[in-house]
């Protein structure tokens, strides 16, 4: 009799894997990867020789992401209270540039149904070019913005 169901194994030992696994599973920073083959397979792909080597590679990853977040923590109270206020600014010039596209598509939408009507509305295209120019003026300041909340 064979068993037919799933097996989940835990471990270090490559000897003890190796021909056992069909499947690998890596667990690294929150995260799940699945490679298809057994352990030679997953190292293969990793470019490892051995599983030591995952280990180790790891553990030197980790103080470069300590120490990414130290220096998150050293941000003044003003540089964090600077960075927070360009934060909502962009979220505010993203939703309002949002609601301008969807007025502009709707001008576009109206035009594009009925020209002559849509022609005959003295200030239509008046308009819609200031919505365009305001759309313009918004992307403008957007990147600005950016750029200075990338600083950080």
């Amino acid at each position: 009799m064979c068993f037919q169901g799933t097996l989940i194994l835990v471990s270090h030992d490559r000897d003890f894997l190796q021909g056992l696994t069909k499947v690998v599973y890596e667990f690294k920073d929150g995260h799940l990867k699945e490679y298809l083959g057994d352990i030679d397979f997953f190292l293969e792909q990793r470019n490892l020789s051995h599983l030591r080597e995952a280990e180790k590679r790891t553990i030197a990853s980790a103080p470069e992401e300590k120490s990414q977040k130290n220096s998150e923590r050293r941000l003044s109270f003003e540089q964090q209270k600077k960075k927070k206020s360009l934060t909502n600014k962009l979220s505010q010039i993203e939703r309002d540039v949002q609601k301008l596209e969807k007025e502009i598509d709707l001008h576009d939408q109206e035009l594009a149904q009925d020209p002559e009507i849509t022609h005959k509305k003295a200030d239509f295209y008046q308009i819609y070019a200031h919505k365009k120019s305001k759309l313009e003026a918004l992307m403008s300041h957007w990147e600005v913005i950016s750029s200075e909340l990338e600083e950080f």
